[in-house]
């Protein structure tokens, strides 16, 4: 049975989801934190992972919450391109700090 997620990318990670839904309500201040705590763990695990596939972020095109800041838009977009490992590793991040 092939589940029907939504148009998001993370929808298939339903903790992911709620994290990320969780740092849209956050005081800009207090995300900010969290997205740089992010940043860190994605570059001291890939730190080619982001300038590898930076062009297809859509910085131009702004759907989400997080595509109006940059930095939010970098991390959570390439996460899109990450593996289960790092997924997992940011998971744990955002559930210990939200």
């Amino acid at each position: 049975m092939q589940k029907n997620y939504k148009n998001r990318w993370y929808d298939k990670y339903s903790a992911l989801g709620e994290c990320i839904k969780k740092l849209r309500d956050l005081k800009e201040e207090e995300r900010n934190k969290i997205i740089l705590g992010m940043l860190d763990l994605v570059m001291n695990y890939d730190n080619e992972l982001i300038d590898t596939y930076d062009e297809r972020f859509p910085i131009t095109y702004r759907r989400r919450w997080y595509d109006e800041d940059p930095y939010s838009c970098m991390v959570i977009n390439a996460l899109l391109y990450a593996d289960e490992d790092l997924i997992t590793d940011i998971i744990l991040y955002l559930e210990e700090k939200l």
